[in-house]
């Protein structure tokens, strides 16, 4: 079969468009990648070439993480025209996108990490979204094991770090209407009360109980303007947790860009790695950790590339939770969580993961079984064959 690719400026993106060019290479697929940096440009991934690429024969589909493979109505007319079926991977919400959501193609597949966001494209955008599934996040197996006793940290954190109050400002510097703004702050002070809750729930939830509206257009614009509030939450639970870690007095290594700027990382105990490094050195470095901390990104009844690659670093994940989550990684059989309403407990969980290294062997063993039975690229390809087969 023959496929279209894409770079983008999201550099994470592209390394997961490499991941699925080499397993689609390795079953003699075809793959042509196009550059959106700068699609005008000549060269070999260039606008020119993918017309040549298209031209050569039948496409079987362009997959994209993301809106890269609709990212205007335009490129959504050239799949038309040419019967190219596009494959879009979402990693981030979808309600993000607002208009991006309504382009038309004539046949696409669309994949969300997270069922909440099936749940949401099902329900506002079942016109120009038909089919909508689950799909999990891949994760990457290693060249080599780096054995408990030789890592060289017990605990880091990956992922950057932005002030949640910038995220006020915006919805206060945004142009919306003022009921529109009261709304997203009421919106987030919800979900800092109940994090168990997704954004979208919380938007309805809220619209029915105070403005006594359930109207799903209402609803759906109100989405759309829940960008900021998305960052919020994610960046006021990601400061509160490295903040009690912190204030434990417990090490901890950082790596990602923006940390200098959280007061509470100049202790003793903080050692800020790097600002910047690419996806596929991040993962070498959480081979080095003993436990790698994550924070959901809000996807609660979906998953984390970081929890399933810290299983086979043979490192302890330590996460806060979701619905999918519970249902398939046991805690303490296969995966160790933690509570975002009851973070004074967050130190002795990892004091407890540290001090019992033959239970936590024992955990990372059986979490490491599933998944790379379940979720690593080969998988992925494989629904990816299945359902290109089908539709």
């Amino acid at each position: 079969m023959r496929f279209i690719l894409f770079i983008s400026g999201t550099e994470s993106f592209n390394y997961f468009s490499g991941k699925l060019t080499e397993e689609l290479t390795k079953r003699h697929h075809e793959i042509f990648t196009l550059d959106l940096r700068d699609a005008s440009a000549p060269g070999p991934h260039s606008l020119t070439a993918l017309m040549n690429f298209m031209q050569a024969g039948t496409v079987q589909a362009a997959i994209g993480y993301d809106q890269m493979a609709t990212i205007s109505q335009d490129f959504c007319d050239l799949w038309n025209e040419y019967h190219i079926p596009v494959i879009s991977i979402y990693m981030d919400p979808l309600y993000r996108f607002g208009a991006i959501n309504r382009f038309r193609t004539d046949r696409s597949i669309r994949y969300c990490c997270d069922l909440n966001h099936v749940s949401f494209c099902r329900r506002y955008h079942h016109d120009t979204m038909p089919n909508v599934f689950f799909m999990p996040h891949a994760a990457s197996l290693p060249d080599t094991s780096i054995p408990w006793d030789q890592k060289k940290m017990n605990l880091l954190f990956s992922g950057t770090w932005y002030n949640p109050e910038n995220y006020i400002q915006e919805i206060k510097n945004s142009g919306f209407e003022e009921s529109t703004q009261d709304f997203l702050l009421t919106v987030i002070d919800f979900l800092k009360s109940y994090p168990h809750c997704s954004v979208d729930q919380a938007v309805e939830r809220l619209l029915s109980e105070y403005y006594s509206s359930s109207d799903e257009t209402v609803c759906c614009d109100m989405l759309e303007h829940c960008a900021p509030v998305d960052w919020y939450i994610r960046m006021y639970f990601r400061t509160k947790v490295i903040e009690t870690i912190i204030s434990s007095g417990q090490e901890i290594y950082l790596l990602g860009r923006g940390w200098e700027n959280l007061p509470a990382t100049s202790g003793k105990n903080v050692h800020i790695l790097s600002d910047r490094v690419s996806f596929a050195e991040s993962l070498r470095m959480m081979a080095q950790a003993r436990i790698n901390l994550n924070v959901m990104p809000w996807f609660k009844d979906g998953t984390h590339d970081r929890i399933f690659n810290t299983l086979l670093r043979d490192s302890a994940p330590l996460t806060d939770d979701s619905i999918w989550l519970r249902e398939h990684l046991k805690e303490n059989q296969d995966c160790f969580y933690y509570d975002l309403q009851n973070l004074k407990m967050l130190p002795s969980i990892i004091k407890d993961i540290l001090d019992n290294p033959v239970k936590t062997a024992e955990v990372i063993r059986n979490g490491k079984k599933i998944v790379a039975d379940n979720y690593i690229w080969k998988n992925l390809v494989d629904q990816l064959e299945a359902d290109i087969t089908q539709f």
